[in-house]
């Protein structure tokens, strides 16, 4: 497969995650290929197995979730270790818990245990989501290398997702030190109005867990609580997850 054609099907998988589902024209749309040509691409993708059809247009794949955890094992899946805690948090406050990774100058959710409550968190597995906004970005970046930081927030527009986001960089490098000294990240409608969020670092330990990326004390991932602004208890959440981390963490080692 040429370098051509592996830009194009990242292209458009990249437009069908962000889409979450996208009819064929809208797609080639989005892409800028002809038609004729995403239509080939998708049909190749849907025998494999990487697109599927819906009734609301294409979606991801199976198998596309299939290597997604595959490339998440060593020895000791984070998912697996992750979900039943997850699963634990969601039945103790009733708000939605999460499992997020920072790709790039994006978090990725991997894990998401959806809250029956109204509103609905704006979130989904697998989906890209700015950090300046989100509780878990955050997280990610006050507790990461600060040569990491300082390189996503340089070149990352600070885009305002909400009247609450935080657009200034002094303002927002202020905010992940106050989330260094309390060991926790808090989203306060940032991301979505009347929506709350804390999120806590999961720490990389010395042994197989820890890369040259991410070193021994740096996260490797987190964990997160949301829910309405009218109900939701900050320092409650944060006790909570924080316990959690820490469990995954040695779980991990």
């Amino acid at each position: 497969m040429s370098q051509t054609m592996i830009g194009r099907v990242l292209a458009l998988l990249d437009a069908v995650a962000d889409a979450g589902a996208i009819s064929r024209r809208d797609l080639a749309r989005a892409t800028g290929l002809p038609p004729a040509t995403a239509n080939r691409i998708v049909a190749s993708l849907l025998g494999q197995r990487l697109l599927a059809e819906s009734p609301a247009g294409l979606r991801l794949g199976l198998r596309l979730f299939e290597l997604g955890t595959l490339a998440g094992d060593s020895g000791v899946s984070l998912l697996d270790v992750a979900r039943p805690y997850l699963v634990d948090l969601h039945g103790a406050f009733g708000w939605t818990s999460q499992l997020a990774v920072l790709d790039g100058d994006a978090v990725i959710y991997l894990l998401k245990v959806d809250s029956h409550r109204r509103p609905r968190l704006d979130t989904r597995v697998a989906g890209r989501f700015p950090p300046h906004c989100t509780g878990a970005g955050k997280a990610l970046l006050a507790f990461g290398p600060p040569e990491d930081a300082d390189d996503i927030l340089g070149r990352a527009p600070l885009a305002a997702r909400t009247p609450a986001t935080i657009t200034d960089r002094s303002r927002l490098a202020a905010d992940l030190r106050a989330t260094r000294r309390r060991g926790y990240a808090v989203d306060r409608g940032e991301f979505q109005p009347g929506m709350i969020g804390v999120a806590a670092p999961v720490r990389a330990a010395v042994g197989p867990v820890a890369t040259p990326a991410r070193a021994a004390g740096h996260p490797v991932a987190a964990v997160t609580l949301a829910g309405p602004a009218e109900s939701f208890d900050v320092p409650r959440a944060a006790h909570a997850l924080r316990i959690v981390a820490q469990i995954i963490e040695s779980r991990l080692r």
